[in-house]
């Protein structure tokens, strides 16, 4: 999920960036491909809710929902971080903590409902907004759920903003040359967390 911070900082970074690339002529780097395979599975998000079960142990199988700090409850460990993680690492984090109290804990973690998959697409399109996405979609998928470029567009300037390991990259894409089949590689995945500016 994006937070509201992240939503607030991509929704301010509109004029910033359109200042930068039309005055000052700042040129960002491309996105990195993203090649088949590369996925390490579903990242658990904020506000996911989770079905934590350990065999045999109904007083401590739950159903939780993943807190704005990243965190879940869970009983005998108390709190555990759950967000950035795949159900299987935190699954294996819980069961290592369960050991001080229960002999070989089998546990599994099932994620109930994908909350936190969400974009941001701002600037010069038709209806920027805060969206969810139900799988992968990619960069033209991403502009067409926010209606499409609006005619102050600039197109081949469209910025992807991307929070990594805790740091903001920038990346820029010609999105002309992707519809004009150039460059198709530039259409790039859109991950969860992600925000589009159009200058």
């Amino acid at each position: 999920m994006i937070c509201k911070r992240h939503i607030m900082i991509c929704i301010g970074l509109v004029t910033w960036v359109s200042f930068l690339i039309s005055c000052h002529g700042v040129v960002f780097p491309p996105p990195p491909e993203t090649s088949a395979g590369m996925k390490t599975g579903y990242i658990i998000g904020v506000e996911d809710n989770l079905q934590i079960s350990v065999w045999k142990q109904p007083d401590i199988s739950v159903t939780v929902p993943v807190r704005s700090d990243g965190k879940i409850s869970i009983p005998l460990i108390n709190d555990i971080q759950a967000a950035g993680r795949t159900p299987d690492q935190l699954r294996k984090e819980i069961a290592e903590k369960l050991e001080k109290f229960i002999e070989e804990p089998t546990v599994s973690v099932i994620v109930l409902t994908l909350n936190s998959l969400k974009i941001t697409v701002s600037g010069n399109v038709n209806s920027p907004g805060v969206y969810k996405i139900g799988s992968e979609i990619r960069l033209i998928e991403a502009i067409t759920l926010a209606g499409g470029l609006n005619l102050m567009a600039d197109p081949k300037r469209i910025l992807i903003i991307r929070k990594q390991n805790g740091v903001e990259k920038y990346y820029q894409v010609n999105y002309s040359d992707i519809l004009e089949g150039k460059d198709i590689k530039q259409n790039i995945i859109i991950y969860p967390g992600d925000c589009v500016v159009v200058p």
